[in-house]
């Protein structure tokens, strides 16, 4: 009966993530007060086990990649997290965001972080992870600061009411 057991749990670990679900997700958020919608991939951080990271990306008329927001060392627990500036703290396990915007798919033309220090305002709140699946689901709400290559002045994107849900999928 142990042995039936045993062969019974390693069959089901190794089946894990193996049914064959999409790794895209998508992502809703109110955006400046406009409705924001994105496809979003979630991955294992490279840097640091126990850590994911997902990529918010919109796309635009021609389906080139827009806009890439990124929060990154999400811990594989269900929790809240304060988010950080990207960058300030490399190296550590400080959940971080940033965002990025493109011209014509690969050309950098503008970026986007925190200001300040961590506060209640900025944050990413994963409700839901399914270890076996790599299932994730979560709110954020976060506001960035930055600009474009086109203009000197500093521009705003305050994100509210952030839904999201994927799965965790592969390597980087």
């Amino acid at each position: 009966m142990k042995k039936a057991l045993f062969y019974i749990l390693i069959l089901i670990c190794f089946s894990c993530g193996k049914d064959g679900k999409r790794c895209e997700g998508e992502a809703t958020a109110l955006l400046n007060g406009d409705e924001w919608k994105a496809s979003n991939v979630m991955n294992p951080d490279a840097q640091l086990d126990n850590y994911f990271r997902i990529k918010f990306l919109t796309f635009d008329d021609i389906g080139d990649v827009e806009k890439k927001l990124s929060i990154s060392k999400v811990p594989y627990k269900v929790g809240k997290y304060y988010l950080y500036r990207s960058n300030l703290f490399i190296g550590d396990s400080l959940t971080t965001v940033s965002l990025s915007q493109f011209l014509e798919g690969d050309q950098p033309i503008g970026a986007w972080g925190l200001d300040e220090e961590p506060d209640s305002s900025n944050y990413i709140d994963i409700s839901f992870y399914d270890e076996c699946t790599g299932e994730v689901e979560g709110t954020f709400n976060f506001t960035l600061s930055g600009r474009t290559i086109f203009t000197y002045e500093r521009d705003t994107l305050q994100f509210t009411d952030g839904w999201f849900e994927g799965r965790i999928c592969g390597d980087d």
